[in-house]
């Protein structure tokens, strides 16, 4: 009989993970990764304490040579977390048993565990925006080329799941281009709060450090990459509830570009479609099913993580100086948020670089919405003429009518004395001709990819990947997600 460990939850399946995240987030948040960051977190702060003396320098070297998972004994970490249902006092044990006798007295010397844990939470979200704004850049560069391509081609716009006006494709792109590149600068801006350390002791005093407390705090952050805060934020976890916010916010602009795809596939629109290829099912029972899957898959995982949201909010709650109801909560939805969005970015991806614009079955549909789209340009035409009210009253009543019976709107116009004493059946056909009223839609779609091109031109695009678990190598690829 074949055993082996549970994979639960949807995101460690062996079979769907692929739907919901990608193996490269699953490596930040591994039990090994995460634990190592704690033990980064404890190194830096022991080099910290020997440059200022806080405690012997041949101690916090010995700490920081021995401070690897691979390492330890990670059966003797799991026995102490039964024992001691302590999150991190197995692994500080477990790290003094492989140090010197003396360098152990020193290690975690006047920190407490959530500045530790809280920390190295900072350093995990660190690499989640890596991935996050690498595969946002990815994301605008394609929809710059998408933008630019379509910049010209009419199409329908639609209100209320109705035809309303002409407008372009690229106009329709340059939207959700603006959109996204909103959130990149969310993005940047929330770095500054989120990206800062925590080594403020028990109630957030500092007493245990003396008088070197501020310059070791300057130290710590210094080593680890972060940003100083002014005050302790044990009780104050409203860093963690803009993250998500953001997060919520990324995937919601994403997933409505992926349900206007899945909404422009429909059999009878068919303008957009997502990558299709042979092989792809949309049914087991109907065949010629080419269901939207990918853009349905993106608005779930934007579902997901808009729900952790309130998690993030409830957080925002704790209990005097200090309380792990906030804690506990955050690492499950910080850490549920992160692996779907690195999912939905993956899938955007792929929906962009691929999906189809049926370039025809958009003139094609276009040349059937005419004349009834072009009404606002056809009233203001008439109204000229006849008044711009007395325009809106005949037009609609003869566009009602054309919906309702199939006749053509211009032929029913023309049955009107005040339109045949007037105008000419062929003036009003020209009026009423949508490429003519597109207005602003190309200048429109040109300065917004003009916008975008120089503001990623200022910013440096992140490569390669987030980091890897640290007792695999980047050739074997991750030991804790196979």
């Amino acid at each position: 009989m074949n055993t082996c460990t549970p994979n639960s939850h949807i995101v460690d399946s062996r079979f769907y993970s692929g739907g919901y995240t990608t193996v490269e987030a699953r490596r930040i948040f591994c039990d090994l990764r995460r634990y190592q960051h704690w033990l980064d977190v404890e190194a830096a702060l022991a080099l910290s304490q020997a440059e200022l003396g806080i405690i012997p320098c041949a101690a916090a070297e010995n700490i920081e040579q021995n401070a690897r998972i691979c390492m330890l004994d990670l059966d003797g970490i799991r026995q102490g977390l039964q024992l001691t249902n302590h999150s991190l006092m197995p692994l500080l044990e477990a790290l003094r048993k492989v140090c010197d006798t003396e360098a152990g007295q020193f290690i975690h010397f006047g920190a407490t565990t959530q500045d530790i844990q809280d920390t190295a939470q900072v350093l995990e979200l660190r690499n989640v925006l890596f991935v996050v704004e690498r595969d946002l850049h990815k994301i605008i560069s394609l929809l710059m080329q998408r933008t630019r391509q379509y910049r010209d081609l009419v199409t329908i716009g639609r209100t209320h799941s109705q035809h309303a006006l002409p407008m372009t494709i690229g106009l329709k792109m340059a939207g959700w281009l603006d959109e996204v590149w909103r959130n990149v600068e969310r993005l940047e801006q929330m770095k500054e709060r989120l990206l800062v350390s925590q080594l403020f002791g028990g109630v957030g005093t500092m007493d245990a450090f003396g008088e070197k407390a501020l310059p070791l705090l300057e130290k710590f952050s210094g080593k680890l990459g972060l940003a100083v805060p002014h005050v302790a934020w044990h009780a104050s976890r409203d860093r963690f509830a803009e993250f998500l916010s953001c997060l919520a916010m990324i995937g919601g602009s994403l997933a409505r570009i992926a349900d206007e795809i899945r909404c422009l596939a429909r059999n009878e629109i068919h303008e957009m479609e997502e990558p299709f290829h042979m092989g792809k099912i949309g049914s087991s029972t109907m065949p010629h099913k080419r269901n939207p899957e990918l853009c349905e898959q993106v608005v779930v995982l934007s579902k997901l993580i808009t729900s952790n949201v309130a998690l993030g909010y409830e957080g925002l709650i704790c209990e005097h100086e200090r309380d792990y109801r906030s804690v506990r909560l955050e690492w499950a939805a910080l850490t549920d948020s992160s692996l779907y969005i690195c999912g939905l970015l993956a899938l955007m991806k792929d929906i962009l670089a691929d999906m189809m614009v049926h370039e025809q079955r958009v003139r094609s549909n276009v040349l059937k919405a005419a004349p009834l789209i072009s009404t606002e340009a056809l009233m203001f035409f008439l109204g000229k003429t006849i008044g711009k009210q007395n325009a809106h009253t005949l037009v609609y009543e003869a566009s009602m009518r054309a919906v309702e019976t199939g006749q053509s709107l211009l032929d029913i116009l023309m049955e009107d004395p005040a339109i045949a004493e007037n105008f000419s059946k062929e003036e009003i056909e020209q009026s009423t001709a949508p490429e003519k009223h597109i207005g602003k839609s190309k200048e429109l779609t040109e300065q917004t990819i003009s916008f975008v091109e120089t503001r990623m031109q200022d910013r440096e695009t992140p490569a390669g990947d987030a980091a890897h678990c640290p007792l695999c190598t980047e050739q074997e690829g991750c030991l804790c997600v196979l």
